[in-house]
């Protein structure tokens, strides 16, 4: 054999060879896109209300004192759903909210030597509030605030004669919470929200009362973005 042939078959088998060897060179893969709070979204949360600094005064016709003070408490659960903007590490976004309640308390006590008994309930309420928050990646962290509507039962019994009122009242809220994504589409949240329905008269020109509930509320939940 040659020496031009024996060249030839050594060549052509390290060639060979060579293209049968696996690549030392990984392919990379594509970078992961960041997580993204950008998106409309609804859920659903459960939670527990209390506190709260309702005094129940007497006017008989005119101011004789309190009977107590009617802090009320009990569990709310409801739906939500929103939009969230986020740029760069700052998410703004908006929310309505609805919760049916069992925000109830009595109160009784003496005025002028004569027994009384305050009550009220918070049957639902629901709250419309912008959002602003500071994003860590799927760790958000927020404060809120705005709007909050809901229909309250209130009682006062004095002196043998009855008077209450039943109707949805507007007041405002203010809270802050935290929420992560367990998913792209999954999160969940813990909520604290502090609501107040301002003040108003209930009864008539002989015996009333001035209603001011309000109530500190903490909430989980969570969300499906969409």
């Amino acid at each position: 054999m040659s020496a031009a042939v024996t060249a030839f078959i050594l060549t052509s088998t390290a060639a060979f060879g060579a293209d049968l060897a696996p690549s030392s060179v990984e392919p990379v893969p594509p970078a992961a896109l960041p997580f993204s709070w950008t998106g409309f979204y609804a859920g659903a949360n459960i939670g527990y209300a209390f506190g709260g600094d309702d005094r129940v005064g007497v006017h008989y016709p005119n101011y004789i004192g309190d009977i107590g003070k009617a802090s009320g408490k009990g569990i709310l659960g409801g739906l939500q759903a929103g939009y969230n903007y986020q740029l760069d590490n700052i998410v703004i976004g908006l929310e309505a909210d609805i919760q049916g309640s069992q925000i109830k308390d009595s109160v009784t006590g003496s005025v002028a030597g004569i027994p009384g008994k305050g009550q009220s309930d918070v049957k639902w309420y629901g709250t419309l509030r912008p959002r602003i928050g500071y994003a860590f990646d799927r760790f958000l962290i927020y404060a809120t605030g705005g709007l909050a509507y809901g229909n309250i039962d209130y009682k006062l019994n004095y002196d043998g004669v009855s008077i209450k009122d039943s109707s949805t009242k507007l007041g405002w809220t203010a809270g802050a919470g935290v929420e992560y994504a367990f998913t792209d589409n999954l999160s969940g949240r813990l909520e604290y929200q502090y609501v107040d329905f301002g003040g108003y008269r209930v009864g008539n020109a002989n015996l009333s009362t001035k209603a001011t509930p309000d109530f500190h509320a903490v909430r989980v939940g969570l969300n499906y973005k969409f």
